[in-house]
């Protein structure tokens, strides 16, 4: 399980504040797949070498730094096969997109990304859970 009760954010003047999370479903309880498992248990290694006071942490022991990674990692990387320049944050629709179109539970997707509940997943991502099994017609409950 991942417990998530702190967040770093911007304030209004885009310095960075360390506290509690935006709202009460932003803390939460995850049960991770084993592959988020093992991505973790690799990133425990770089942290446990530097000696870092945050997890995610760069080379300099500092946390990890969004506008160094987007323009010495980010951007080449999508540069470099001539992939269009989006926001990192875009990574977050990937997931969702992905996991609905494995016929994920909406639920854990919702959780996951910090929603409250699963209306802004079926109202952003709607076509992908119709298409995920390939059925649109109670195919599906009509097997069972």
């Amino acid at each position: 399980m991942l417990h998530i009760g702190r967040a770093i954010t911007l304030d209004k003047n885009g310095k960075f504040v360390e506290g509690g999370t935006k709202n009460r479903y932003s803390k939460k309880a995850i049960k991770l797949i084993p592959i988020l498992i093992q991505a973790l248990k690799s990133q425990k290694k770089i942290y446990d070498s530097f000696k870092c006071e945050y997890f995610f942490c760069s080379t300099n022991v500092g946390r990890v730094d969004p506008s160094n990674s987007r323009c010495r990692i980010w951007n080449p990387s999508l540069k470099k096969p001539g992939v269009e320049l989006r926001q990192m944050k875009q990574t977050r629709h990937c997931f969702a997109t992905n996991a609905l179109s494995c016929v994920e539970n909406p639920l854990w997707i919702a959780k996951i990304m910090g929603h409250r509940d699963t209306n802004m997943i079926i109202k952003v991502y709607r076509k992908f859970i119709e298409n995920a099994a390939g059925f649109k017609d109670g195919t599906n409950l009509n097997a069972i």
